[in-house]
């Protein structure tokens, strides 16, 4: 048994708490999170220290605002706790690699939380471009989301707007299907926080993917939806689901739906597969080094756009 911190106690770090109390090999040691009141039911703390004296955990998922999300890890690292922290990993790509070093210094597993690879139909289109049976010709991301408030919509403490918030999940899942982009073209409309962001990657292959994501107003929050196609092939999604698929047998069905896991059932995939490594004395599943072509191909955008 896996018995897990949760720094951040907002929607991401609901989501955990609610992934590990679904998982057989894990259990919720504490959540950390100055902002948030007692609880009878879950014992919270306003300072890793604390809960570190306070409790035997194995492990931390961290998922607090993006610029306390490298000073916790360093901390944990220090105390010799893996950490699994939730993406971008910081604010700047500058953060994430020092902690990328710190840890192999460290010799502690260091992780990073993907959990849009891990829904089942991202892992089965994955497994079909990789044995040939799907080779996208198009990929489309659009969708519109409520405006984001708070940290995520002040840049000197998410690191970027939308693009990097969001459209990072998206811009990562097509690197891991169809590999580095040979273009990037975006446009990105609004500030601080980007009410539109429109980015065009071509692949070697020969695919041409977009991201299209609008934050239009507080209460237009909506599924993604990600339409993929290929020579007489077509798969929709709409967020965590498969809606419609042409010219493919077998495909995945639908994970059951849970209120507390709001992003998906890809986050207690993730804990899931973390406890088992840590068991098995084995690295985290997706290293910390994942997101590196994510968060570049995210800088490249804000270093050439004016936004």
């Amino acid at each position: 048994m896996i018995r897990w911190l949760v720094a951040g106690a907002g929607q991401a770090g609901r989501c955990h708490v609610a992934a590990i109390q679904r998982t057989t090999n894990a259990e919720l040691a504490g959540i950390i999170d100055p902002m948030r009141p007692p609880d009878k039911d879950k014992p919270v703390y306003t300072d890793l220290s604390d809960a570190l004296r306070a409790t035997e955990a194995d492990a931390i998922v961290i998922a607090s605002p993006n610029d306390t999300q490298a000073d916790l890890a360093h901390r944990a690292l220090d105390a010799k706790l893996p950490v699994l922290c939730e993406k971008p990993v910081g604010k700047t790509r500058a953060e994430a690699e020092e902690l990328h070093i710190h840890a192999k210094d460290a010799q502690v597993p260091l992780g990073v939380v993907l959990n849009q690879r891990a829904q089942t139909h991202s892992r089965w289109i994955s497994e079909l471009i990789e044995n040939g049976a799907l080779i996208p010709q198009a990929v489309t991301f659009s969708g519109n989301l409520a405006r984001l408030g708070g940290w995520h919509a002040d840049p000197t403490r998410s690191g970027g707007g939308v693009l990097r918030t969001i459209g990072l999940h998206y811009i990562d899942l097509l690197l891991w299907w169809l590999g580095q982009p040979i273009d990037v073209k975006a446009t990105l409309y609004g500030t601080p926080q980007e009410d539109c962001i429109n980015v065009t990657m071509t692949f070697s292959s020969g695919c041409t993917a977009q991201v299209k994501i609008y934050a239009v107003n507080e209460q237009a929050d909506g599924p993604v939806i990600c339409v993929i196609e290929d020579e007489g092939v077509r798969i929709d999604m709409a967020g965590h689901s498969i809606t419609a698929v042409k010219g493919l047998p077998d495909p995945p069905v639908a994970e059951p739906s849970d209120a507390d896991l709001f992003f998906g059932p890809g986050h207690q995939t993730v804990i899931t597969e973390a406890s088992r490594a840590l068991q098995d004395g084995q690295p985290f599943p997706v290293p910390l080094s994942d997101v590196f072509p994510a968060l570049d191909v995210v800088g490249d955008i804000y270093a050439k756009v004016d936004r």
